[in-house]
């Protein structure tokens, strides 16, 4: 009985070990490959997996598979840290356990899906399981195996192109959305390559404006209707690609959308789950734009000149700073590299300015602008003058300036007053300085001294400074006689010239007798005053310019008593006095009949050609002359006997006399009483002489104040002392 009832407990034993081993695993091991080794194909037993070793992966890596079954098998992405909790039958239907983007469960037919390592931990080693079994932790999901299936799988890294904005696989439920890659900025004109490749479901891809994306992305009352619709994709199942341009942006960031949600028309209907790889390259346009600050249509030489490459269209970054070269003088050759460049023409003309720009992805486009360099600024002058300069006659006007131009300086002119006074033509130094002798042929005051400098293109700068020319000279006197001696009574002419050529007019201003009872003054430079007291008198002249400088002359007159003497004397006097009227009454009568006769002669005959005259004493011939009192003539030596010719003379006049007293009517004598009246007329107010110097025969004028009949004075051309009266009358 007891071995019946142990071998019966022995077989439930052996039927309890048989059906627990046919749920419960333990373990799982897969067939092992790697990702070098792909592709690759397999045949998966019933209950059988096959496990690819991926390598270590930093973050942001993409990787990417293609993969093919005859039957249903689930394909499952662990990391290695998590791969174990597969392999050793535990739940890893886990969010935290697998990688759930890259999970495909039920699959078969053929699919490609391209996926990023997440960028949320260090770099990682990545497994891909290939599953044809059933989990006790499945609970029906995926699938269960129970054939064996066909399996051909092909994997590698890609190598992202340059401007990938994404690539890897979207999973979106129903009614849901995924945003692949925004907001992001591009330049108009920039390219889309957009490639779909559907793994589950029927998604759309759409391209919005921020704008767009603002009415689109609520959950409820969303629209659409905005979405850039020459980009859309719509009912993607399998691969599509698209090319687009993108244009019309306003200048909006952009999103690109997985859609799964219902509509537009034509698109998915969004009620199932889509998982759908999308690639997005962007190929940024190229163009390079030459632009700068200053305007290149007209840049002035010399002057710095920043060209910036700034302006050229580089939302994606496509141009690095390096990628930017210059050609200044399109020559051909790469003059400087970078974003901006600063130059300087130092001649006008037109220059032909390359910009080139190299992409990151090796492409490269050029641009060229003629840049026209003209002259443009005025010279700088600088004379460093402030305020008025004074300067005085006789001294010199220094003024130095110095200049500059951005092209070259071609001349320039000092000018007074408008009028040029030097000049340089070829110059080679950035300065220069007037020397200008102030002389008496520039008038006295306010004048402009002018400096005007030319560059090479004719334009011209002027620089004005205001000078003050005054008179810093006394008048100058002519020597003259600073001792003079004269009779008591007699009328002595005080005479002094002074030369001022920087003033207009002069004043003289007598003083006789300075400090004393009698001083007296007189104005004007000829004076004639009658000394009435002996011995020593002085005379100051004050002579003063049109600025106040004055001069002195100072003349010691030696004022004498008239000689004296006996009766004989006296008479000789008388003698010879009345001797002298007796000539001069003849002389009279002579001249009068001379100039009757040549009256009529020039009456009658053609004018001749008047003789040249003597000319006017000049103010430097005027200054040489000098005061002399009036003496009386020297008394004439008397004779025992009186000469026959005097006696005839004598007798003549006795006549004329005698005839006067006894009325006899002679129309001669009232012809010669008539002139000898007028003369004396003439006389009263002052009468001019002409003169002819007895020492050098040249003749010369002066003129006798009136009531003065006769005096001394030196001729202007020689100095000798001559004897003028009223004889002498012209």
């Amino acid at each position: 009985m007891r071995i019946y009832q142990t071998l019966v407990c022995a077989i439930l034993l052996m039927s309890t070990f048989t059906a627990g081993a046919s749920f419960t695993k333990g373990v799982i091991s897969c067939s092992n490959s790697s990702l070098e080794s792909l592709p690759g194909n397999w045949s998966l037993d019933d209950q059988d997996c096959l496990r690819v070793d991926l390598g270590v992966h930093d973050p942001g890596t993409i990787l990417f598979f293609e993969l093919s079954s005859d039957e249903q098998v689930d394909i499952l992405l662990f990391p290695s840290n998590t791969v174990s909790v597969y392999q050793n039958e535990q739940s890893y239907r886990l969010e935290s356990v697998w990688i759930s983007e890259s999970v495909f469960e039920s699959f078969s037919g053929s699919g490609e899906w391209h996926w990023q390592v997440p960028g949320d931990r260090d770099p990682t080693r990545w497994y891909l399981v290939v599953d044809n079994l059933a989990h006790p932790q499945d609970s029906g999901g995926g699938s269960q195996g129970g054939q064996s299936a066909e399996i051909s799988l092909g994997g590698g890294v890609i190598e992202a192109r340059e401007f990938t904005l994404s690539d890897s696989i979207h999973r979106v439920g129903p009614g849901d959305y995924s945003v692949v890659h925004g907001p992001f900025s591009v330049d108009e004109g920039t390219h889309f390559e957009i490639q779909a490749r559907t793994m589950v479901g029927f998604p759309d891809i759409f391209v919005m404006t921020e704008t767009a994306f603002s009415y689109y992305s609520p959950s409820s009352n969303w629209s659409s209707s905005l979405r850039i619709v020459s980009a859309d994709m719509l009912l993607v199942s399998s691969q599509r690609n698209l090319l687009w341009e993108a244009s019309d942006t306003n200048g909006e960031d952009l999103y690109i959308v997985v859609d799964n949600r219902p509509g537009p028309g034509g698109g998915g209907a969004g009620n199932s789950d889509a998982a759908v790889t999308v690639t997005v390259i962007l190929t940024p346009i190229l163009e390079p734009t030459i632009s700068s600050q200053t305007d290149l249509d007209s840049v002035d030489v010399n002057s710095p000149v920043i060209l910036s490459a700034l302006e050229t269209p580089n939302k994606s970054n496509q141009i690095l700073d390096s990628g930017y070269s210059w050609d200044i003088d399109g020559d051909g050759t790469t003059d400087a590299y970078g974003a901006t460049i600063e130059h300087t023409w130092d001649t006008p003309g037109n220059y032909t300015v390359r910009l080139s720009a190299t992409s990151v992805d090796s492409r490269s486009s050029s641009n060229q602008r003629v840049i026209r360099v003209m002259d443009m600024s005025d010279p700088i002058v600088s004379m460093g003058v402030s305020g008025q300069i004074t300067k005085g006659f006789g001294e010199q006007l220094v003024i130095s300036a110095t200049f500059s131009d951005n092209w070259g300086v071609e001349s320039l002119d000092w000018m007074l007053d408008g009028v040029v006074v030097w000049s340089n033509y070829s110059l080679s130094e950035p300065s220069s300085t007037l020397f200008l002798d102030v002389t008496d042929d520039y008038s006295a005051g306010s004048h402009v001294i002018s400096l005007v400098v030319v560059d090479k293109s004719g334009r011209s700068t002027q620089e004005d400074a205001q000078v003050n020319f005054i008179d810093i000279t006394a008048p100058e006197i002519a020597p003259y006689q600073e001792q003079i001696e004269v009779n008591s009574g007699d009328p002595l002419i005080l005479q002094i010239f002074a030369e001022d050529n920087e003033s207009i007019s002069i004043e003289y201003t007598w003083t006789i007798e300075q400090g004393t009872e009698n001083e007296v003054q007189f104005s004007g430079p000829q004076v004639i005053y009658e000394f009435s007291e002996e011995g020593p008198k002085n005379v100051v002249c004050r002579v003063e310019n049109d600025a106040g400088l004055a001069s002195y002359a100072e003349i010691l007159v030696i004022v004498k008593s008239p000689e004296t003497g006996g009766g004989s004397g006296l008479f000789a006097i008388a003698v010879a006095f009345a001797i002298l009227i007796s000539i001069l009454a003849v002389v009279g009568i002579y001249a009068f009949n001379v100039f009757v006769v040549r009256r009529m002669d020039k009456l009658s005959e053609p004018e001749e050609e008047e003789e040249e005259r003597p000319p006017k004493p000049s103010t430097q011939s005027q200054m040489q002359m000098w005061g002399a009192p009036f003496q009386p003539p020297e008394e004439i030596p008397r004779k025992s006997e009186p000469e026959s010719g005097l006696m005839d003379l004598l007798e003549l006049e006795t006549g004329i006399a005698k005839a006067s007293e006894n009325s006899v009517d002679s129309s001669l004598l009232d012809d010669l009483e008539g002139p000898a009246s007028s003369s004396e007329q003439e006389a009263d107010k002052g009468a001019k002489i002409r003169k002819e110097c007895e020492q050098c025969s040249r003749p010369f004028e002066i003129a006798l104040p009136e009531g003065v009949e006769a005096a001394y004075t030196n001729c202007p051309y020689c100095g000798s002392e001559e004897l003028v009266s009223l004889g002498d009358k012209v």
